[in-house]
């Protein structure tokens, strides 16, 4: 069978190697210089520091069974500090332990925390005995957050950590697509917080295994590596511009929503109308190497989130050099400071020195850093993260059906379908293989 990829990003490199691991005569297209997308490691002061995600999940299979495959197990590490902060109130708050995306289980702990007030920690103490239904059917995350644990917990704990990852508001984002743990809780019992303490207490998941995994010498690795396995089978600089081009049975476009549709439209115009609708945000990070002596402040963690409700540029900052123990030195400290979310492109459209200058007075204003980095690298990713509205789940099945209908020998798939984590990107890609794969009696 021949098998066609279409994107080189951490999706399409997991489904062409499935592919070819599974007997495909398998060619990869990418249009750019360099395979890996978004997934990019480069060397900041003499260090291996990635460009955009620095890790993938631990507690889901996908991720670390394909680095095992790849003979890279001996190279995953974990994170050297697990403490995460938020700035809020004026200050730098360590997260409420335990917690489940932002969710507090231990009310004492969020008022030690000193996070959000004293209102606002008794107006979230009331939500296990607070009347309600069971979650039916999705709707944002802020909608059921800020009615089970009021507006100051949503605003200051949950949107800073959800909504960063996503680089949105929980306002805006299906609770299905972007907090599945959330809905499930939410779906079986009117508490939210009752039942995720409950799921805690029944998990045999062991509290003290890490959350994050990465690999020693940053995550392109992992896609330099797929890069080698595949070889000369995958096609760098070669963009596709229409699907009829490609000499295989079965394609699979492993492309952002908007450049699927352009490919799919001559095909299905109903499932190209469809892919049109998922909308991105467009972000900037910025990676900062320091003289060690300058630097005052501990950074005793992994870094901190900055709730879009303080107004300031950055959205959080990653103390990578204390993360992670294989970068830095005795003589620097490296830093990665996000910025940008939904409707807010004001990263996007400074230039370098004016972004420099406005992280630099975040850094004073939130950790006292009034300290000029040595190095500097601006990563800008335009149109990067895709934006899950409520009924995203819907929206995509019925992508899949009309395909399924219209092009059977198609399969699309990426972060803008199920979910934009890294493990969750090479799974999406595995099964994109697979149902390609499974289709053996099927013509083009």
């Amino acid at each position: 069978m021949k098998v066609a990829v279409v994107g080189a990003g951490i999706t399409g490199l997991a489904a062409g190697y499935e592919a070819a691991q599974a007997g495909a005569e398998v060619v990869v297209y990418e249009a750019t210089k360099r395979a890996g997308g978004r997934l990019l490691t480069t060397e900041l002061a003499g260090q291996p520091v990635d460009e955009g995600a620095d890790s993938f999940l631990a507690r889901v299979p996908w991720a670390t069974k394909l680095c095992q495959d790849l003979g890279l197990e001996a190279e995953i590490v974990t994170p050297a500090q697990q403490t995460a902060f938020v700035y809020s109130r004026g200050a730098l708050r360590a997260l409420p332990q335990p917690n489940v995306l932002g969710v507090p289980l231990d009310f004492d702990a969020l008022a030690v925390s000193g996070i959000i007030s004293s209102d606002g920690v008794h107006r979230a103490c009331q939500e296990p005995d607070l009347a309600g239904s069971p979650l039916i059917g999705d709707e944002s995350i802020g909608k059921l957050i800020r009615k089970r644990l009021g507006d100051e917990l949503a605003d200051q704990l949950v949107d800073p950590l959800i909504g960063g990852i996503n680089a949105s508001s929980i306002d805006h984002l299906s609770i299905w697509a972007a907090a599945p743990q959330l809905a499930e809780a939410a779906s079986r019992g009117h508490s939210l917080v009752r039942e995720l303490r409950r799921l805690a207490a029944s998990s045999t998941t062991n509290p003290a295994q890490p959350v994050f995994f990465s690999l020693r010498n940053g995550l392109g690795r992992l896609t330099d590596e797929l890069a080698n396995r595949l070889g000369d089978r995958l096609h760098l600089l070669s963009p596709v511009i229409k699907l009829n081009d490609l000499d295989a049975d079965r394609v699979i476009l492993a492309l952002p929503s908007d450049t699927t549709s352009t490919l799919v439209t001559p095909v299905s115009t109903t499932a190209a109308d469809l892919l049109r609708r998922i909308d991105y945000a467009s972000v900037a990070l910025v990676s900062l190497a320091f003289d060690a002596s300058k630097v005052n402040h501990p950074m005793a963690g992994s870094g901190y989130l900055v709730p879009a409700t303080e107004g300031l540029t950055i959205t959080a900052c990653s103390w990578a050099s204390s993360k992670w123990s294989h970068i830095g030195s005795a003589n620097t400290v490296v830093m990665r400071v996000s910025t940008g979310r939904y409707t807010d492109d004001r990263a996007m459209l400074m230039d370098d020195d004016d972004l420099l200058a406005a992280i630099q007075a975040d850094l004073a204003t939130t950790m006292g850093l009034d300290v000029k980095p040595h190095t500097m690298r601006f990563s800008r990713w335009k149109r990067s993260l895709p934006q899950y509205r409520p009924g995203h789940l819907e929206l995509i099945a019925d992508i899949e059906q009309t395909l399924a209908r219209d092009v059977p020998w198609l399969q699309v798939t990426g972060g803008w379908a199920r979910g934009l984590g890294v493990a969750t990107c090479i799974h999406q890609g595995q099964q994109a293989a697979r149902a390609s794969m499974s289709q053996n009696k099927l013509a083009r």
